[in-house]
C-alpha cells in the first residue's frame, strides 16, 4: 500500500473536571487544507485558555469513515459559545 492511501488525523484530548481526559474533537487531513497550521493554532489556543489538553496523532486509511467527532472549527465555536 503507498503513502497516499493514508491520511493523518489529530484527536484532541481535554482534560475533564474531575481530572479525566476525554476526546473533544478531531483534525482530519482529509477534510482540512492545512492541518498543520491547525493543529498548532488549536493547541495554542488551548494552551491560552489554560486547558490541559493532548493529541493523539493518529494515520488512518484515507477511505476511512470520519470520527464521529466534532472538528476543531465546531469545537472552537462551543468554547466561545459557553463563554457568553
Amino acid at each position: 500500500m503507498t503513502e497516499t492511501n493514508h491520511a493523518w488525523i489529530w484527536i484532541g484530548h481535554v482534560t475533564t473536571t474531575d481530572g479525566g481526559s476525554v476526546a473533544a474533537f478531531v483534525i482530519d487531513e482529509r477534510g482540512c487544507p492545512d492541518a498543520d497550521a491547525t493543529f498548532m493554532a488549536a493547541a495554542d489556543e488551548l494552551r491560552q485558555l489554560g486547558m490541559a489538553h493532548k493529541f493523539k496523532h493518529v494515520r488512518i486509511r484515507r477511505d476511512e469513515p470520519t470520527e464521529p467527532l466534532p472538528t476543531w472549527t465546531e469545537y472552537r465555536q462551543s468554547l466561545t459559545d459557553s463563554d457568553t
